[in-house]
């Protein structure tokens, strides 16, 4: 079954006029999110959107919501949550740990070792033994300062960590003594250009590289109707175990009616191939996947 919500975030823009989830620039994708559109019923009356208004955010609103009310937060059980760091999950827990490491001397310690120099200065000695002093203060300043510069060579090696985010997380709560463990992970595209496609691949290679334990499940979630798009994301290599389309049955007749020519069969079979190999799959999919965890 499709997404309750689906037929609700699609609009035709005020401006040009073209569906929301087409690439106003691109023919067919205007051809395809239209015909997407009239299977679904929206009409071209409908309260519009402004040309560039961020569709991403308000999908995202809109599947935090649906799968928060089907799975509330429950004891011991899974809970569903917004715009989540890796690092706040049991099998991520060590990445990003170096964003706490600061170089330099804290306020902390440099009020104990003024204190510190300061009594022992004060303390009545032969002149010998002050030289002696002030010698053992120094080679531990310059010590810590060695200490210092080799931190900060390495932290400008390491440069910038970047701390992957997940746009919608599905956690199981772990013990007292540990982080939830992350069962699922989302990635929201309303729609798709190139770069949203391999940011995405990018992420799941990222997320099967850096975990220490069980890989979770992985996948996007889109409104996007053009076969080519969703196969640069579903045909790959498995970075993405699949992709929810919010309203499968819907597309599948929106592709058949319009890539039905000769010149465009290709694109229907592609298509067809995808949902086959189980690599598309309907939103539904996606609540029986999160079912299964209770």
């Amino acid at each position: 079954m499709p997404a309750p919500f689906a037929k609700d975030l699609c609009k035709y823009r005020t401006k040009n006029g073209k569906p929301n989830t087409s690439d106003a620039g691109d023919a067919l994708s205007v051809e395809i999110g239209e015909a997407l559109f009239d299977v679904l019923g929206v009409s071209r009356v409908t309260a519009g959107v402004e040309k560039d208004e961020p569709t991403g955010g308000v999908l995202a609103a809109a599947v935090t919501t649906d799968l928060g009310q089907r799975f509330p937060i429950a004891v011991g059980g899974i809970e569903v949550r917004p715009e989540r760091k890796l690092f706040e999950f049991e099998q991520y827990r060590h990445v990003g740990a170096i964003r706490d490491v600061k170089p330099g001397r804290s306020k902390e310690f440099n009020a104990a070792w003024r204190r510190l120099t300061t009594y022992v200065r004060k303390q009545p000695t032969r002149e010998a033994d002050a030289r002696r002093v002030e010698e053992m203060i120094s080679a531990v300043e310059t010590s810590v300062d060695a200490a210092d510069a080799v931190l900060r060579k390495l932290l400008d090696e390491i440069g910038d960590e970047s701390l992957l985010g997940l746009d919608l997380t599905v956690a199981r709560q772990g013990r007292l003594d540990r982080l939830p463990t992350l069962e699922v992970g989302l990635s929201l595209k309303w729609s798709l250009r190139t770069d949203r496609a391999q940011d995405c691949r990018s992420q799941g290679a990222k997320m099967s590289a850096l975990r220490r334990g069980r890989m979770p499940h992985f996948a996007v979630v889109t409104m996007e109707p053009r076969p080519y798009m969703l196969n640069l994301l579903g045909g790959g290599s498995g970075d993405v175990d699949c992709v929810y389309h919010l309203d499968l049955p819907a597309l599948t007749t929106a592709v058949d009616a319009v890539y039905s020519t000769p010149a465009r069969v290709r694109g229907r079979d592609q298509f067809r191939r995808l949902v086959d190999q189980r690599r598309i799959r309907d939103y539904d999919e996606l609540v029986a996947e999160i079912q299964a965890l209770g």
